[in-house]
C-alpha cells in the first residue's frame, strides 16, 4: 500500500485568491476548510516529492515536512507556482547547516534546468562555473517517456507530455506516471486533453493506475488546451477506462483548481462525485 498527501490544490492564484473579490474566494473566506487552497504539490514520503512552489515554507510547517530530508524533487514545469526557485537559495552555507553528503536531485525537463542554471547565474553565483555542490544540489534532465528509477524509494517515475505552455518557447511541462512499491498512479495537473503521443504511450504500456489525479483548472467550465476542466475531464477518464489504464478499482482525483472555475469544493463534488471521481484538498492523504 502506498500513499499520497495533497500539499496544495490550487492553481497559481491560491485560493482564495489575492486582491479577488469573485464569489468563489468570498465563499472560501466564509467556509474555511477545504475551499482554502494552497499552490498545487506533492509529498510521496518525506525524501520524495512533486513540485515546490511559492507555498513550500508554508507547507512545510503546516505538515511537518522536513525539508533537509528531501532527496528527491521531480518538477512539472518552471512555473512559478510550481517551482519557486529562491527557496533554494537557502541551501547555500550561511542560510542552512546542509551536510556534505545531503544531495538534493531535481528532476525535470529542459526548461526546468535551464531555469536552475539561470536563476544561480543571476544571483551571480555563476562564481561556482556550474558547480552546485555549494547548495548539494544534482539537476537531472528528464526525457519524455524515459524510465527514472529510484532504487533507495522502491519507485520509479515516467516522465510523459503534458499538454501546456502551448506556444512558449520551447519547454515541454511533464505528468508523472510513478510507481511506488506494487502501486501505480499518475498525477497530471498543468495539462489539457492529453498530446496524442502521451496516449499512444499509455496504450502501448497498458499502466494499470491504482490512482489517477486530473487536472481541473477550470473546475465547471470546460476547457481543453493548456489545463482542464468540465467535459474533458470526464472524457479523458472515459479514453483512460478504454484503454485499460483506468478501473473501477482505481482511486480517480481532480485536483488543481483556479477561482476563476466558478466552484467552491462543494459544487465541484456535486459536479464530479456521480461519475465516480473525488475532490481533492489541502492535506488530503491517499493511500492506494
Amino acid at each position: 500500500m502506498a500513499k499520497i498527501q495533497i500539499l496544495g490544490s490550487a492553481a497559481a492564484e491560491g485560493i482564495p485568491a489575492a486582491f479577488c473579490n469573485c464569489r468563489v474566494c468570498t465563499e472560501a473566506w466564509k467556509n474555511g476548510g477545504k475551499d482554502i487552497r494552497m499552490r498545487t504539490a506533492y509529498k510521496l514520503n518525506d525524501q520524495v516529492r512533486i513540485d515546490f512552489g511559492p507555498d513550500s515554507l508554508a507547507q512545510e510547517y503546516k505538515y511537518q515536512l522536513h525539508s533537509e530530508r528531501l532527496k528527491h524533487l521531480f518538477i512539472t514545469h518552471s512555473h512559478e507556482d510550481h517551482f519557486y526557485l529562491d527557496l533554494l537559495n537557502y541551501r547555500m552555507p550561511g542560510f542552512s547547516v546542509v551536510e556534505e553528503d545531503n544531495i538534493l536531485n531535481i528532476y525535470g525537463n529542459p526548461g526546468v534546468i535551464r531555469a536552475i542554471q539561470r536563476f544561480f547565474w543571476e544571483k551571480s553565483y555563476d562564481r561556482f562555473n556550474g558547480d552546485y555542490k555549494k547548495f548539494r544540489l544534482n539537476p537531472v534532465t528528464l526525457e519524455p517517456f524515459q524510465p527514472v528509477v529510484l532504487e533507495d524509494q522502491d519507485m520509479e517515475f515516467y516522465p510523459v507530455k503534458a499538454d501546456h505552455m502551448i506556444g512558449v518557447g520551447t519547454e515541454i511541462p511533464m505528468c508523472y506516471i510513478f510507481r511506488i512499491g506494487s502501486s501505480w498512479g499518475m498525477i497530471a495537473n498543468d495539462s489539457g486533453y492529453f498530446r496524442e503521443e502521451t496516449w499512444a504511450f499509455l496504450e502501448k504500456r497498458k499502466f494499470k493506475l491504482d490512482l489517477m489525479i486530473n487536472d481541473c483548472t477550470g473546475g465547471l467550465l470546460d476547457i481543453e488546451r493548456g489545463h482542464m476542466s468540465g467535459k474533458y475531464v470526464l472524457d479523458t477518464k472515459a479514453r483512460l477506462e478504454k484503454i485499460g489504464s483506468v478501473t473501477a478499482e482505481t482511486q480517480y482525483y481532480i485536483n488543481h483548481f483556479s477561482h476563476n472555475g466558478q466552484a467552491t469544493h462543494t459544487e465541484l463534488e456535486a459536479k464530479f462525485n456521480p461519475y465516480g471521481i473525488q475532490v481533492a484538498y489541502d492535506g488530503l492523504e491517499i493511500e492506494f
